[in-house]
Parts: structure tokens; C-alpha cells; sequence
């Protein structure tokens, strides 16, 4: 056997093979994650996870806060499916251990870097581009409020999803093969399933393909159209048919000031994707006061840079590229005064990341020290974020109390925030302090039927019954059917000397809720008290049947009933 240059003794790395700057980079995702493994569970999660009680399967014919409640929300606006079976699956192995459902999203993430980086050869066919591109998507600090935040598993698999997805588009570009439609389809049907804002990936392929022209469009893209489109109708028909609409999260105030606030939000989140040193987390913009401002600027530059650059509308890549990123970010930026604004950008990101590269391999193309300049430039800028950036914004989702106090701190006007922090801090054994939060949530919003139900239930542990009473009434007002404010409204009235309205509440609670233990065994408290014997015996009997395990109750069936074995 000849040897060539030496080289049989020691092959020298191979440049051209992506996998190992793929691998690096998904391990620096997963490693600089670590951290959250500490991290508790948090805000939605509470709701979506440890108060659920449907099984895995059940996901897919239940809306995405079944079982939890939609909270403050009232109607469940989201159908997310996939990522309820995946938290169903978590809760089945590990219980409602914390570290495990973090462990998760660390893995996805590291999966989804794996998968831009997958994306990036394809398009480039370049190691230090996929080395560049993996390091931004691993470190970019704005991800830890989708990687860091266990609700926030949909981005991951909406991302995960729509990645594999775009690279069937792109190999479908190149070779035409069943694999790469079956590919679009898979990852389009991930994507969907796991966060509305996927349905955007229809319009990108459907533009991408037309803009290119019916002479250059193969049989099989034509296939892989319609086989998208058919999914999209499946999955709004699914929507439709578990929520009643196909409509998402409704924006206050007219379409004008929405279309105007998501132009300037827009405008501001691209900047926010390139410098996110010094930004919060949370942002609260009220209904109605969207309007055209200066930061709307850069959005409009980016939506007409391929109008007024000549090299844009001839390059495919990189019309693919900007539209990625305007059709999944431009539509929804408007809701980015509603929660943290970093999940917005996990999607849309990989399109300016896309562009960015494009932009570089450009001036590489004129000159390597340029090139090779720009590269340097890019890793060293993700380092600095990692060191600086990242693990700042990753604490603010480590437990409850940090959250909401960096909520309450960035966005004082968000009614829901001073409703949240008011309940870490009753947890925290600071009632007055959970008294003033829930007194500034109704202020912010006197439509907010819990934060009168709360407060009531705080006011009345320290024995102020009267406006206790008033509370929950009004919380009956907003909420006619929320059985637990009737069963506290007959606690208060009872300890007023209100026997009979007392009785009234209770059974109203009951009527809504048959199954509450609670309000069972109140009512038959008020007729022991009555001397009602009969109807005592009645009602123990049923909240024994119900909740057997409770002391209380099982202590006045055996006193009704006899000791039981």
C-alpha cells in the first residue's frame, strides 16, 4: 500500500465533514444548560403540569391547559398537543421532580442546535459557518426563555419540527426524492402539533415555491405542497374540533393599532436578536396603545431590503432566508408585550442567523482575512454573551419569587405579574405583602375574578370578614360558575352568624362541583351545628366517599357512622 504524504499514519481532520462541529456545538448547548437542572417549576407549569390531571393521550382531544385550568386567561385560546404528550410523558417517569423536565428541554435544545447546524451545511457546505451558526443558536442568551422555562418545551419542539422541515424543503430543492417530501411533512406535522405559530411554515413554502415559478417547479415540490396544506387543514379541522375556533389569542384594541405595534415590536425584537445585552425579560404593552414608533424603523428596512437589493430576489437562499424570518416573526410580534419576549425570537431566529452568514460568506468571498475576521468576530461575540448575558437571564427563571420580582420590576404595569407574585409571596409567608400585590393586580385590572378570589381568601385568615365577603360576591360577579369562591362565600358567612345564607352557598358550590370533598363536608357541618342529624349523617357519608384519606372528614363519619376498619 502507497502512502500519500504521510497522510495513512494520521488523518488530518476533514473540514468538509460537518459532524464535528455539529457535535460541539450541541454540547455546548446542553452544557452551559446544566444549571436548570437546580431550577424549580414555575408559572405555567404549575398549571400545565402538577395540576394536570389527564393522561399522555388525552392531550390530543383536550386544549393545552386541560385539567390545570386556563387561569387567568379564562377560555383555553392554544391546542399544543405534542407538547402536553410530552409533558405527560415527563410526569410519568418522573413525577413532578423538576430536574427531569429540565433535563428535556436541555436535550432539545441541544437537539435543535444539532439541527441548525444539519440546516447550515446544507446550504453552505462550510465547517466554520455550521461552527458559527451552532454557537449563536447554543449561547444566544434570549433562548433560556424557551430552553430555561419548563412551558417553554413548545418552542423546542415547534423549532425542532419546523428545522426538519426546512431542510426537506432544501434537499427536496436539490434532489427531487420522496425522503425529503416525507421529511417536510414529518417536521410540519411536529411543528404544528407543538405551537400554533408553525402554521406560518405553510406560507413559507408556498411562497418560496410560486416566487420560484411554475416552469422550475418540480412534480414533487407540487406534491409536497399540497401534502403541507392537507396537514394544515387537518390540524386546524383538530383545533376547531377540540376548542370551537381556529382562531388564536385575541388581540385587544382594532387590527390598524395591532398591525402598527407589531411593525414597531417587530423592529425592535431584530435588534433585540443582534444586542441583547442590558434587556429584560418580561416587556408589558396594554391593549390598545400599540402605534407606529422609531423602533419600527429596522423592521422596515428588513421588509423592504429584497425590493431595493437586486442580489436578494436573485438568490434563493437568501429569499428563503428573509422569509423565514419575517413570516415567523411579523405576524406575532405584537404579542411580545404579553410574556417573555425571547420565545418570539427561537423560531425566527435561525432565518436572521441564515442571513447573517450569507452576508458573511459574501465578504469572505472578497477576502479571506475578512472572512476569516468575521468568523473570529462572531465566536468571540458568543462567547462574551455566554459569559456575560446568558447565565443572568437564565436565574430569572430558577424559582417562582425570582420571576415575578424581575416581572414586577421590568413590567409594573402587568396586572398578571402582581397577581403571580402575590402568590410566591403568600407562599413565602408575607400576607400583607400578598394583600398589597393582589389589591394593585385589581387595580391594574378590576376584571380579574381570581385576585378577588385570593385576596378574599387572604382577608379572611386574618379575620376581616366583611370585606372578605365582598370579595368573593364580586368574584361571582366576574365568575358565576367558579365553585370555590360559593364554598369560601359560605365559609365567611357562616362565621358571620349567615346560617342560611351559608347554606345557600354550599349547595351552590356543590351543584358546580359535585365532587368537592370541601364544600360537602361544610354543609354538613352547618347541619350538625342545626341539629339537622339526618342530613349531617348524609352529607359526612358523602365527603368520606370522596376524600376517605382526609382526618377531618373521616373523624365526623366515624362520629356519625362508627369507627370504621
Amino acid at each position: 500500500m502507497k502512502l500519500r504524504d504521510g497522510a495513512a499514519e494520521r488523518a488530518p481532520l476533514n473540514l468538509k465533514r460537518p459532524a464535528v462541529a455539529i457535535g460541539l456545538c450541541a454540547l455546548v448547548a446542553a452544557l452551559v444548560y446544566l444549571p436548570t437542572l437546580r431550577y424549580q417549576l414555575v408559572w405555567d407549569d404549575v398549571d400545565i403540569i402538577v395540576q394536570n390531571e389527564s393522561s399522555p393521550l388525552q392531550a390530543f382531544s383536550h386544549s393545552f391547559w386541560y385539567g390545570g385550568g386556563a387561569g387567568i386567561l379564562g377560555k383555553d385560546p392554544y391546542y399544543r398537543p405534542l407538547a402536553n404528550f410530552s409533558l405527560g410523558i415527563d410526569e410519568l417517569v418522573a413525577g413532578h421532580h423538576a430536574w427531569y423536565f429540565h433535563l428535556v428541554n436541555l436535550l432539545l435544545h441541544a437537539a435543535v442546535v444539532g439541527l441548525v447546524g444539519v440546516v447550515v451545511w446544507e446550504v453552505f457546505s462550510s465547517f466554520w459557518l455550521v461552527l458559527v451558526a451552532g454557537m449563536v443558536c447554543a449561547l444566544h442568551p434570549l433562548a433560556a426563555d424557551s430552553v430555561a422555562y419548563v412551558s417553554g418545551r413548545t418552542d423546542l419542539l415547534a423549532c425542532a419540527g419546523l428545522l426538519s422541515a426546512l431542510l426537506g424543503l432544501l434537499r427536496l430543492q436539490k434532489r427531487h426524492d420522496w425522503r425529503a417530501v416525507f421529511l417536510m411533512w414529518a417536521g410540519f406535522a411536529v411543528a404544528v402539533l407543538s405551537k400554533e405559530t408553525a402554521v406560518m411554515f405553510a406560507v413559507v413554502v408556498g411562497v418560496f415555491l410560486l416566487v420560484r415559478g411554475f416552469k422550475r417547479m418540480h412534480r414533487r415540490d407540487g406534491v409536497a405542497l399540497v401534502g403541507v396544506l392537507v396537514l394544515l387543514g387537518a390540524y386546524l379541522g383538530a383545533r376547531y374540533a377540540v376548542l370551537g375556533s381556529v382562531v388564536g389569542t385575541a388581540v385587544g384594541g382594532s387590527i390598524g393599532a395591532y398591525v402598527l405595534l407589531s411593525l414597531s415590536d417587530f423592529g425592535r425584537l431584530l435588534l433585540l436578536s443582534v444586542l441583547p445585552l442590558g434587556q429584560g425579560v418580561f416587556r408589558w404593552t396594554p391593549a390598545g396603545l400599540g402605534g407606529l414608533t422609531l423602533s419600527a424603523a429596522p423592521g422596515i428596512l428588513y421588509l423592504a431590503s429584497p425590493f431595493a437589493l437586486k442580489p436578494m430576489r436573485r438568490s434563493g437562499s437568501v429569499g428563503l432566508a428573509w422569509l423565514w424570518g419575517a413570516a415567523m416573526l411579523l405576524p406575532f410580534a405584537g404579542l411580545a408585550g404579553f410574556g417573555p419576549v425571547g420565545r418570539l425570537l427561537y423560531v425566527p431566529g435561525i432565518g436572521f442567523v441564515l442571513l447573517a452568514l450569507l452576508a458573511g460568506r459574501g465578504l469572505a468571498r472578497r477576502s479571506r482575512a475578512g472572512g476569516r475576521f468575521a468568523v473570529g468576530l462572531a465566536l468571540a461575540y458568543c462567547g462574551l454573551l455566554a459569559l456575560l448575558v446568558l447565565p443572568q437571564r437564565m436565574r430569572v427563571w430558577k424559582d417562582g419569587y425570582t420571576l415575578f420580582h424581575q416581572m414586577m420590576q421590568e413590567a409594573p404595569a402587568y396586572p398578571a405579574g402582581h397577581f403571580n407574585y402575590a402568590f410566591e409571596l403568600r407562599r413565602r409567608g408575607d400576607i400583607d405583602g400578598a394583600v398589597a400585590e393582589y389589591r394593585r393586580a385589581i387595580a391594574l385590572d378590576p376584571g380579574m375574578a381570581l385576585a378577588y378570589s385570593n385576596l378574599g381568601a387572604l382577608l379572611q385568615s386574618k379575620g376581616e370578614l366583611a370585606e372578605a365577603e365582598s370579595l368573593y360576591r364580586r368574584t361571582i360577579e366576574l365568575r358565576p360558575e367558579y365553585a370555590l369562591a360559593w364554598n369560601n362565600l359560605g365559609i365567611v358567612r357562616y362565621k358571620r352568624g349567615d346560617g342560611t345564607g351559608a347554606v345557600q352557598a354550599f349547595r351552590r358550590a356543590i351543584e358546580l362541583k359535585p365532587d368537592d370533598a370541601g364544600s360537602v363536608y361544610n354543609l354538613g357541618r352547618i347541619y350538625q351545628q342545626a341539629e339537622m342529624a339526618d342530613s349531617a349523617k348524609v352529607m359526612f357519608e358523602r365527603a368520606y366517599r370522596l376524600e376517605p384519606g382526609n382526618p377531618q372528614i373521616r373523624a365526623s363519619y366515624e362520629q356519625t357512622h362508627g369507627p370504621q376498619p
